[in-house]
């Protein structure tokens, strides 16, 4: 895929609203409604947008440069990740072997179904992996059948990864999500496309989608990726479509508003486009924040968690997230600035 050069203000800040709410999904109770209204959202949203920011390659010589691109900045940080968790697991695991032999031991002891090796305690790359393998599948039929109907393939993908994630053949490197993501992807693409189109219909559109999305998400309808849980099938993924519609929409109001406002929102904006340009960046931290800074953050007490110590650990994992965040992005800028000297 080609990527869009110009970047898009209201795609960065939508970005950001959507990995600001992973930590928070994380950290929340498998049945409270907020998880399930987060989780409807955030994944999809990231796939759509991608779609919706990228072109399909063309011809052999673009498809082989975005796939070297896509490995070095989606495969590369998947595995620096899992070797670092590998690592500091290692680190804490009793005997007298070397920290090689540690490591190697965790990933036999690994079970096939967790591969890529992203547990709900330990590490989510599965994300970069199937994010990957989407572009590269997508691109490969692109090159290949060189016609209009490619789209029709990528639903077609879609429905498959559904059914292999619902009668419990869970794919190793999340193979299956990838190919549910080819469709997310594919109706990002649409929206590019047939944006005009739906700019004039944006109002009643949004009233529906709101509707929708919180009537569906209260009865637990709606998309979890690494779960493989597609509530209510068509239904789940029209409410992914909703969410999306809505965060998108919220920020490019936000967007918007920033231009006429004053220093301090204009600010704030200017802080949530950042992020959303470095989502990567803060998703790897979050990544190894349970392994690395659990101690730190996770004060949820009783069984099941109360709703006031899953507030402050929100907090505190939020807060902890960001502050490696910032420290890292200003460390690279920098590093990078040192550079240009």
């Amino acid at each position: 895929m080609k990527e869009v050069k110009k970047r898009i203000l209201w795609v960065d800040i939508a970005k950001a609203l959507a990995i600001l709410s992973v930590p928070i999904s994380h950290t929340l109770n498998l049945d409270m409604t907020i998880r399930g209204m987060i989780f409807s959202f955030h994944m999809p949203l990231f796939f759509i947008l991608s779609g919706y920011t990228t072109k399909l390659a063309e011809d052999k010589k673009t498809l082989i440069a975005r796939t070297k691109k896509n490995f070095k900045y989606l495969i590369l940080p998947a595995l620096t990740i899992i070797l670092i968790y590998f690592f500091l697991t290692a680190l804490g695991k009793p005997g007298d072997e070397s920290i090689i032999v540690k490591m190697w031991q965790i990933f036999r002891e690994t079970p096939v179904g967790y591969y890529p090796w992203s547990t709900q305690d330990a590490v989510i790359t599965w994300f970069l992996f199937a994010l990957f393998e989407a572009k590269f599948l997508m691109d490969v039929v692109n090159v290949v059948f060189k016609t209009e109907k490619n789209g029709l393939i990528f639903f077609f993908f879609g429905v498959l990864g559904v059914a292999l994630g619902i009668y419990g053949h869970h794919q190793r490197f999340s193979l299956d999500l990838a190919l549910v993501a080819t469709m997310f992807i594919e109706i990002g693409i649409l929206w590019r496309k047939y944006e005009a189109v739906i700019k004039k219909y944006t109002a009643p559109l949004l009233l529906v989608a709101c509707a929708y999305w919180f009537a569906q998400t209260f009865r637990g309808n709606y998309v979890e990726f690494w779960a493989r849980y597609y509530g209510g099938y068509e239904t789940g993924i029209l409410t992914a479509l909703a969410g999306v519609f809505i965060v998108s929409n919220f920020a490019m109001m936000l967007e918007e508003t920033a231009k006429k406002s004053g220093r301090l929102l204009k600010s704030g904006v200017n802080a949530l486009v950042t992020l959303g340009k470095n989502t990567m960046l803060l998703y790897l931290i979050h990544s190894l924040d349970f392994i690395v800074l659990r101690d730190f953050w996770d004060v949820r007490e009783g069984n099941p968690p109360t709703g006031k110590s899953i507030l402050v650990s929100c907090i505190l994992r939020l807060a902890l997230d960001l502050s490696f965040f910032l420290i890292v992005y200003h460390g690279l800028r920098l590093i990078k600035n040192r550079k240009k000297a």
